[in-house]
């Protein structure tokens, strides 16, 4: 089951904007924008974003409803909090609050939502909740 209607394929993304602890972006789909909302925003991250950014899909991680691997959800993770491995190593006060966040994926209390592109912007952000609306 997904959270969203489509996965967006070839459309474009047109805007990004965070106020207080929400993510709003902009998606352009047959001539209507469609917003796409992740309130409790605890990170993001955006790379490459620039004119006519064009999705290849957007994906919603969650644990009711996601096939993600474990692996592929740490991997996410220490992406979007700019975690190397090395790092979890050697630093046990991280490790531990890194496992937390997994954790807190598990219970299902985070989601992770990803948009990656045919071109332009790649987008990974951590948040509570997520809400499509036009």
């Amino acid at each position: 089951m997904s959270m969203l209607s489509s996965t967006f394929h070839d459309k474009e993304l047109i805007s990004i904007a965070v106020i207080d602890d929400a993510l709003t972006i902009e998606i352009l789909t047959q001539e209507r924008k469609t917003k796409i909302r992740v309130g409790g925003l605890q990170k993001l991250l955006v790379t490459d974003f620039k004119e006519g950014n064009i999705i290849n899909v957007v994906r919603v991680i969650h644990t009711g409803c996601s096939t993600e691997s474990v692996g592929a959800v740490r991997s996410l993770l220490q992406y979007v909090y700019e975690i190397s491995d090395n790092e979890l190593q050697q630093d046990a006060k991280l490790s531990c609050s890194f496992d937390e966040k997994i954790k807190e994926y598990e219970e299902g209390s985070i989601l992770i939502f990803e948009i990656e592109p045919s071109y332009g912007a790649y987008l990974v952000a951590v948040g509570r909740d997520i809400l499509e609306g036009v």
